[in-house]
C-alpha cells in the first residue's frame, strides 16, 4: 500500500530545506488581464505599482518599461488598491480580499495585518480592504474601507483607522454608514481636518479623525458613489464620482461634482463627457460610466476621470474645475494617440487610474488588459505591457497577468510551443517561448482556448478548442496551415453540441485526411468525429444520464485508440467516477466500484509507461445533494489497476492538474491551486515527486503565483516544462535532476 501524505506531514515536507530543482522563468505576451489598482511614488516618478485581480503586485522603476511580480508574503492575490507612504518610500500597503499587507522594504516582502480585524475565515472573506488612504499630515494614520467594489459585494458599513502605520486596526464608524454599505473609495484632506468616504450608499464625512460620521450628500442626486478626492493643493475642494444608475430611456445620472466646502455640497461637473446609456437588457458595460478620479497635486482645477465603458471607454481630462471635459485618449481614429500594444480586440476601459506628485504631468492607467502612461498630460499615451516587433512578433517586459487552460508543445518541432489563454486566447511561439504571435483568425469565440491536439502525420494540420469561459459555450476549430488561418468544425450544425470542451484527442491510427477525434463537452459527455472534425455524434453508450454534463477527463491508450477511459465529475449519487470503453465510446463499463467518491475532478491523467496507471486530480468539495451531505475529499488519487481501485497519494484540497514524466514515470509533477472566495488562498504551487508519490516537495522557486493551473512536459527535452498559472502567465523550468540523471547538461534558463 502506498502511504497518503497527510497535510502536516506535507507543511513538513514544503517548509523543510530543500534545493530547488527546478528553478522557474517567467514566459508571456505582456499584458491580457485585470489591472485594478495603480500608483505612483510620490517622490520617484519612475517608481509605480500595478495591482492586479488574480497576479498580485507589480514594481516597476522605470516608468512602466519593465516590471517585476512582488507577492512574497502575499496569501492572497487580488489587489483593490494601494497605498504609498507619503515620506517613507520603503512603506507600502495593499488592500486585498483577504486583509492589510504592509511592505517596509518597497514591496519586495509582504506582512499580513490582521490586529483588530475579524478573524479570518476559511470559506468567506472576513475583512476585503476595498479602499486605503494615509493621513498626509500624520502619515503613520491611515484608513482602510471594507467591501469588494468589483463585485458589488460585501460592505459591512465599515471604516478602520490605524495610527501606527497598519500594524493594529481599530473599526471608527460604529453603526454610522448603512451596515451593508461598500467601501469604494477614501480621501483625507491634505491639511488633516477631515476624511471623506465613498460607499454605494453615498457619501460621508468625518471630522474627528473617524470619531463621527454624517452624511455629505447636499447636491447629489443618488447614493451610488464611485470615488472621491480632495484636491492636495486645496482643501476646501473636492470632487466625487456618480456612478449612473440609468438604464433604457431613463437620464443618464452619473458624471464629477464638485464640492468647494470639502464636501459638504456638490454641483455637477460633467459638461463634455460621454452620457451614453445602454438598453436594460445590456450589460453595465454598455453604458457610459465614471468611477477614477484624479487630481493635478498643485492645481485644484486640473484633474482626469476615465470611463470603464465599453461604449465610450478612455480619459477625460479638464482644466477648469469640470467647467468642460475633454477626451484626451483616443485609439480608433486616423489622428488616434495612443501606442496600443498588441491586444486591439477591446478598449482602453479605465479599471484603476493615478498622477504622479513627482511630476504631475505623468498620468497612468490599467485596464482590463493594458497599462497606458503619458509624460505630457494626456497628449500622447505609451502602453507600458509589451515590446512589439515588426514581423508581428511580441512579448511581455514582466507585467504577465493572464491565466492559462494549457501549453502544447509542438510534437515535431523543437521550438515550437503553443499557449491556450484565458481572454487573450491562443498564441504560438517559435522559439519555445521567448516570442509569441496571435493564431487566432477564422476561429470563432477566440477569446478562450481550451485545448489542443496534433495531426501525427501532418505537421501543419492542428486542432482547437475555443469558446467562451463565462458561459457553457465551445467550438472545435481546424488548422491546415499550422496555426495562421482556422475554420470552425465543430459546432452545432455539425453535430456537436454548444458546450465548453476540455479535452480533444485524435486517434494516430485513424486514416490521415480522415482523423477520429473526440472531444469532452461540458453538459453533454463525449462526442467523435472520424472525418476530421467536420462532423460529429455522441459516444455516450451506457453513461448514466445525471453524469455526463460533467465530463472531466479522456484518456486514450496507445496501444489501442478505442480504448478510452474517462472521468465524469459531479457526485456518486449522479454516477460520477472513471469509466472505460473498449468499442470508440458505443459502451462505457463504471471502474471505480470500491467506494472511492470523486467529485470536483479536475483532470484524468494516464501514465505514459502504463495505461493502466492513472491519475485523477480533485478539487474538495461539500456535496449538499448527498444524504446525508458530506465533504468530498481531494487531493491526487492513483489506480494501478486501469480504475478498479484507488489509492490517495496527497491530500492537498485542490490538485488541479498532472503530469507524468515521459522518461521515469516516478517523477509525478503536482499542481495545486485554490479558490480565491476566503482569506488566506495561496496555493502550494508545484509539487515534485521522484518516487511514484511516496514523497513530495515544494518547487516554486522564482514562481510569484502558486495557483498552477497547468503543466506540461517537453516532447524533445524531458527535462524542459512550461507551467502555466491562474494570474501571472505562463513559465518555463528546467528539471535538473531529472537532466543530471539522464546525463544531459541543459542549457541554463
Amino acid at each position: 500500500m502506498r502511504p497518503v501524505i497527510c497535510l502536516g506531514l506535507l507543511v513538513l515536507l514544503l517548509a523543510g530545506a530543500h534545493a530547488a530543482d527546478i528553478r522557474w522563468r517567467s514566459q508571456g505576451p505582456g499584458g491580457g488581464g485585470w489591472i485594478q489598482s495603480i500608483a505612483c511614488d510620490p517622490r520617484s516618478p519612475d517608481l509605480l505599482y500595478a495591482g492586479c485581480d488574480v497576479g498580485g503586485l507589480f514594481v516597476s522603476t522605470d516608468a512602466g518599461r519593465s516590471w517585476t511580480a512582488s507577492n512574497e508574503g502575499l496569501n492572497d492575490l487580488f489587489v483593490q488598491c494601494i497605498a504609498v507612504h507619503p515620506s517613507d518610500g520603503d512603506t507600502l500597503l495593499l488592500g486585498l480580499e483577504g486583509g492589510v499587507f504592509k511592505s517596509t522594504d518597497g514591496g519586495k516582502t509582504w506582512a499580513w495585518k490582521r490586529q483588530g480585524f475579524p478573524e479570518p475565515q476559511r470559506y468567506s472573506f472576513s475583512a476585503p480592504v476595498g479602499a486605503l488612504c494615509f493621513d498626509p499630515t500624520r502619515p503613520d494614520v491611515l484608513y482602510a474601507g471594507i467591501g469588494r467594489p468589483r463585485w458589488g459585494k460585501d460592505g459591512a458599513g465599515a471604516v478602520y483607522r490605524s495610527e501606527d502605520c497598519g500594524e493594529n486596526w481599530l473599526p471608527v464608524t460604529d453603526g454610522a454608514l448603512p451596515s451593508d454599505a461598500i467601501v469604494r473609495g477614501l480621501s483625507v484632506s491634505p491639511d488633516g481636518r477631515y476624511v471623506l468616504v465613498a460607499t454605494d450608499k453615498g457619501l460621508f464625512r468625518s471630522d474627528d479623525q473617524g470619531v463621527t460620521w454624517q452624511r455629505s450628500a447636499a447636491g447629489l442626486p443618488h447614493d451610488s458613489v464611485g470615488k472621491v478626492a480632495v484636491a492636495p493643493s486645496d482643501p476646501a475642494v473636492a470632487y466625487c464620482t456618480l456612478l449612473t444608475t440609468a438604464r433604457g430611456d431613463e437620464p443618464w445620472n452619473g458624471g464629477v461634482y464638485r464640492s468647494e466646502d470639502g464636501g459638504r455640497n456638490w454641483q455637477a461637473r460633467s459638461a463634455g463627457l460621454a452620457t451614453r446609456v445602454g438598453k436594460p437588457d445590456e450589460a453595465a458595460q454598455m453604458t457610459s460610466n465614471y468611477r477614477e478620479i484624479v487630481i493635478h497635486p498643485k492645481d485644484a482645477g486640473t484633474l482626469y476621470v476615465g470611463d470603464w465603458a465599453w461604449v465610450s471607454a478612455g480619459v477625460y481630462k479638464t482644466v477648469d474645475g469640470g467647467e468642460v471635459w475633454r477626451k484626451v485618449t483616443d485609439h480608433h481614429t486616423q489622428g488616434r494617440n495612443m501606442q496600443y500594444g498588441w491586444i486591439t480586440n477591446w478598449g482602453p476601459s479605465v479599471e484603476c487610474l493615478a498622477i504622479s506628485a513627482a511630476a504631475p504631468e505623468r498620468v497612468v492607467f490599467g485596464t482590463s488588459g493594458h497599462v497606458f502612461l503619458t509624460d505630457d498630460a494626456g497628449a500622447t499615451w505609451d502602453q507600458r505591457y509589451c515590446r512589439e516587433w515588426e514581423d508581428g512578433r511580441l512579448r511581455g517586459i514582466g507585467l504577465e497577468v493572464t491565466c492559462l487552460f494549457g501549453v502544447f508543445p509542438d510534437p515535431v518541432d523543437t521550438d515550437r510551443v503553443y499557449f491556450g489563454f484565458y481572454d487573450i486566447g491562443l498564441l504560438v511561439s517559435d522559439d519555445r517561448g521567448e516570442t509569441f504571435r496571435t493564431s487566432r483568425e477564422g476561429m470563432r469565440d477566440a477569446g478562450n482556448c481550451f485545448a489542443m491536439a496534433f495531426d501525427p502525420d501532418d505537421q501543419a494540420k492542428l486542432w482547437a478548442a475555443t469558446g467562451q469561459w463565462g458561459s457553457n459555450r465551445g467550438f472545435v476549430c481546424r488548422s491546415t496551415d499550422r496555426g495562421q488561418n482556422w475554420t470552425v468544425v465543430g459546432q452545432a450544425e455539425s453535430g456537436l453540441p454548444l458546450g465548453q470542451i476540455r479535452t480533444l484527442l485524435v486517434d494516430p491510427d485513424s486514416p490521415a485526411g480522415r482523423r477520429t477525434l473526440y472531444v469532452t463537452c461540458n453538459g453533454h459527455g463525449v462526442f467523435r468525429s472520424e472525418d476530421d472534425g467536420s462532423t460529429w455524434q455522441a459516444a455516450i453508450g451506457g453513461l448514466p444520464e445525471g453524469a455526463t454534463s460533467r465530463p472531466c477527463g479522456l484518456a486514450m491508450d496507445p496501444e489501442n485508440p478505442a480504448h478510452l477511459r474517462l472521468a465524469l465529475g459531479g457526485h456518486p449519487g449522479v454516477g460520477s467516477g472513471v469509466y472505460e470503453t473498449s468499442d470508440r465510446g458505443a459502451t462505457w463499463t463504471r471502474l471505480s466500484g470500491d467506494g472511492t467518491q470523486f467529485g470536483d475532478v479536475q483532470a484524468l491523467v494516464a501514465s505514459p509507461a502504463d495505461f493502466d496507471t492513472l491519475y485523477v486530480c480533485q478539487r474538495e468539495r461539500y456535496e449538499r445533494a448527498l444524504d446525508p451531505p458530506q465533504l468530498l475529499p481531494g487531493g491526487l488519487f492513483v489506480s494501478e489497476d486501469g480504475g478498479r481501485t484507488w489509492e490517495r497519494l496527497n491530500d492537498y484540497h485542490f490538485a488541479s492538474c498532472l503530469a507524468v514524466s515521459p522518461v521515469d514515470p516516478r517523477v509525478l509533477y503536482l499542481g495545486t491551486t485554490d479558490h480565491p472566495y476566503h482569506d488566506a488562498n495561496a496555493a502550494a504551487g508545484l509539487l515534485r515527486s521522484a518516487d511514484g508519490g511516496k514523497t513530495w516537495h515544494a518547487e516554486n522557486s522564482g514562481l510569484p503565483n502558486t495557483h498552477v493551473s497547468c503543466i506540461a512536459v517537453d516532447r524533445h527535452e524531458p527535462w524542459r516544462l512550461y507551467l502555466g498559472t491562474g494570474g501571472n502567465g505562463p513559465f518555463v523550468g528546467i528539471d535538473t535532476a531529472l537532466a543530471v540523471k539522464m546525463g544531459v547538461s541543459p542549457e541554463t534558463e
